[in-house]
């Protein structure tokens, strides 16, 4: 289901879990289990939104691999005792 007929899925299930819980009561079974339902839809709506970001790898860990080029360099460059000082706090 695309983001949009999820959202207004979700708005339909919200409004009908709303007319059952003031008609029937909130804790009737009729209710609750609207409401997992409600839930469900809003999990899997939430999951299609953050499901783009899963394809994106090397931009979350841009600046972690810099940093591991810039420690291979000055090993390099430097040696190993130069490096070794680097770390030290």
């Amino acid at each position: 289901m695309r983001q949009e007929q999820l959202e207004k899925a979700i708005n339909k299930k919200r409004d009908e879990m709303i007319k059952i819980g003031l008609a029937k009561g909130l804790q009737c079974e009729e209710t609750i289990h609207c409401s997992q339902e409600l839930d469900d839809m809003i999990n899997e709506y939430n999951r299609l939104k953050l499901q783009p970001n899963r394809f994106k790898p090397i931009q979350q860990y841009h600046d972690f691999i810099l940093f591991l080029n810039e420690c291979i360099f000055k090993l390099l460059m430097f040696g190993c005792s130069s490096y070794i000082r680097y770390f030290q706090v």
